[in-house]
């Protein structure tokens, strides 16, 4: 973002003049605002819309497959579940936020990262190792947080915005969509968007049985989504308001997995969700206050249609309700601020399996300081977590759990001048405590009420270098290395039987470690001509340390690669721009054990994307065309799950 400076004369103007006198005319300084995440003192990543569409990125989970530490579980096409674990810690460490607030998955813990269309979104973050931000919600403190921006939640803007999107691909997919945006007075703003997604996800793919390749093509994946949102904007003096009215649904069929040439599969899931939550900030000299609330309503039906069980189908119905809280305050003066904020939240969950009413109460607080002064940022923090479960009918519950984990951060500017050239220095330590999720706990056959909560240990040392050289042509620069170690006790494992059940073990103990490197430049080629290159690499080292006569013993986990990378190279120009992308992942296990034939090898996908943006008057059309996987790779990230292969996909979209 540029920040302009206007120079004025208006002094001059008020001196007597004579004949040597000379009125200056006004001048126009401009230079880049370094990004927040460059000084953060834990590794923090950010893709906003404008990267979106420079990184031939399609979706929200091949958004967060290019950044660092970010292990991707997909099954495959637009209807597939996509969870993320970052720095092989697990997709319930991973918190997904949207606007601010978290999206809560009692139930498995664990959000499907696919129902977020990237066409709503204005910004991405992921940070690891907790949060660079003194005052936040508690929730938001994990031990990985993903951020989602949506583009309603934007500054106030004149008048009456129009926008609307129409996206067509391979498989039968289309998704239109809209939304309006109305200022209602000098400091209130309304929007309304919706969209509609369909997919048969009948893609092809090549199946390798012994000696004999055949070419197949994916069973019952089909996925349609509908889905719509309201937003509220208010500014006071010195405080804003926000709200949000949500609904989600979402039927689609469960592709099941391919064995042989038998890919025999019934499933159906229908998925619910209706959620209204408000955002109060407030923000006057050396105080700071924030208060939210937030109700969440999710209702899932599966059913799997089979001969074999008793009237033709088994059935399994869940509906989970929460009610969250939380809120806080911050003082700063001089070199020195403190917050305080604590979080409340009660999760209940029915179903018509045994056992099927359950619920939680949980109450966070976290106090924090900080001493920030030239070139020092050291920040410090001690969270409280407090943990009740009970059922109602009196059955046994989970175990109840209090602790308290402290985190620490250091960054340090080691350049005097950062107005060319930056280097940032860091070390961080957290601890971070997570009980087991409800499926965990009560899923009936699978669960058990004695799973013990997880406890993990980050420590990790990085530094950053941007830079920014003062002659227009040379590229510019940015630079991150990160090294880390995890120490993590009784981790909860989840290992997937089919799309829906899932297998839950404490392994024990786990240690692992990992380096990431990543690369940011850009090159002013010349006049309206820009080349963007773009590097994430990842190694992951994690091993079970539990019980050395076990055959899991110093291997890695299930369905953690050790290498994986991402990288975009874009061409912008005056005519059609161009950008080519890919992500690697090294070979992968689907068992703890490494059992022969579990072996899921290395995969390279590669894409392509051209994009051109017009104005006609006040219209602006942007002109998008995808092809993925261009070179029709056949890779599968969870066994038996083949991805697709090669695909389009068509944008245009329209603002006014």
């Amino acid at each position: 973002m540029a920040v302009v400076c206007f120079c004025s004369v208006s002094a001059l103007a008020q001196q007597p003049t004579d004949s040597l006198t000379r009125l200056l005319p006004e001048a126009h300084v401009a230079t880049s605002r370094r990004p927040t995440e460059v000084s953060s003192a834990i590794p923090a990543q950010r893709f906003d819309s404008t990267a979106f569409r420079r990184m031939a990125i399609t979706t929200t989970s091949d958004a967060l497959r290019r950044m660092n530490g970010v292990n991707l579980r997909d099954y495959g096409g637009a209807g597939g579940l996509k969870t993320v674990s970052v720095r092989g810690l697990g997709a319930a460490h991973t918190t997904v936020t949207y606007d601010g607030l978290a999206v809560s998955n009692a139930r498995q813990g664990q959000t499907d990262i696919g129902r977020f269309r990237l066409e709503n979104l204005a910004a991405i973050t992921l940070t690891a190792a907790g949060n660079d931000r003194l005052l936040t919600p508690v929730r938001n403190l994990a031990s990985a947080t993903v951020a989602l921006q949506s583009t309603a939640a934007g500054t106030l803007r004149k008048g009456t915005h129009l926008a609307a999107a129409l996206s067509q691909g391979s498989f039968g997919m289309i998704s239109p969509s809209f939304q309006i945006t109305q200022r209602a007075g000098s400091h209130t703003q309304v929007a309304l968007g919706g969209d509609f997604f369909h997919a048969r996800n009948d893609y092809p793919f090549t199946l390798k049985n012994g000696t004999q390749t055949t070419r197949e093509r994916r069973a019952n994946s089909r996925m349609q989504v509908w889905s719509t949102e309201a937003n509220l904007l208010h500014r006071f003096a010195h405080s804003q308001l926000t709200a949000k009215a949500s609904y989600y649904s979402n039927h689609r069929r469960l592709p099941g997995q391919v064995v042989l040439y038998t890919e025999n599969n019934n499933e159906h899931l229908e998925e619910e969700e209706a959620s209204a939550q408000s955002v109060w900030n407030y923000h006057r000299g050396a105080w700071q206050a924030f208060g939210a609330g937030k109700f969440h309503w999710q209702a899932s039906r599966y059913a799997d249609i089979d001969p074999q069980y008793p009237g033709g189908a088994s059935r399994q119905h869940y509906v989970q309700r929460e009610w969250y809280a939380t809120g806080g305050g911050a003082w700063s003066k001089g070199a020195w601020s403190a917050a305080y904020a604590t979080d409340y939240a009660y999760q209940n969950m029915s179903s018509n399996m045994p056992s099927s009413g359950v619920a939680r109460h949980s109450w966070l607080q976290a106090l924090s300081v900080r001493y920030e002064a030239g070139r020092l940022k050291a920040t410090a923090r001690l969270t409280g977590s407090l943990h009740f479960n009970h059922t109602p009918d009196g059955t046994k519950a989970a175990r109840n759990a209090h602790r308290f984990t402290p985190e620490a951060a250091v960054v340090w500017r080691a350049t005097r001048d950062e107005s060319s050239t930056a280097l940032y220095t860091r070390i961080y330590y957290k601890e971070n405590f997570r009980l087991p999720t409800f499926a965990e706990s009560y899923y009936y056959h699978l669960g058990s009420q004695d799973l013990r909560p997880e406890l993990t240990r980050q420590i990790g040392a990085g530094l950053t270098l941007a830079a920014t050289p003062a002659s227009t042509w040379w590229p510019s620069l940015r630079l991150t290395a990160d090294g880390y170690y995890n120490r993590i006790d009784d981790r909860i494992t989840s290992v997937p039987y089919n799309l829906y059940v899932w297998r839950t073990i404490n392994m024990g103990r786990v240690r692992g470690g990992g380096l990431e490197l990543s690369v940011n430049s850009r090159w002013n080629a010349a006049r309206r001509h820009h080349i963007f290159f773009t590097l994430a690499y990842t190694l992951q080292c994690a091993t079970d340390r539990t019980d050395p006569s076990a055959a899991s013993y110093g291997k890695q986990p299930a369905y953690m690669p050790r290498h994986t990378a991402g990288t975009t190279v874009a061409y912008e120009n005056p005519w059609v721009n161009l950008s080519i992308g890919c992500t690697a992942s090294g070979r992968r296990y689907s068992t703890h054990e490494h059992l022969p034939g579990t072996r899921l090898p290395a995969y390279a996908e590669l894409g392509f994307a051209l994009y051109r943006s017009f104005t006609l008057g006040k219209l602006r059309l942007d002109l998008r065309a995808d092809l993925i996987n261009a070179l029709d790779a056949q890779y599968e990230v969870v066994r038996r799950y083949p991805m697709p292969g090669r695909a389009y996909k068509l944008t245009l979209r329209a603002n006014l």
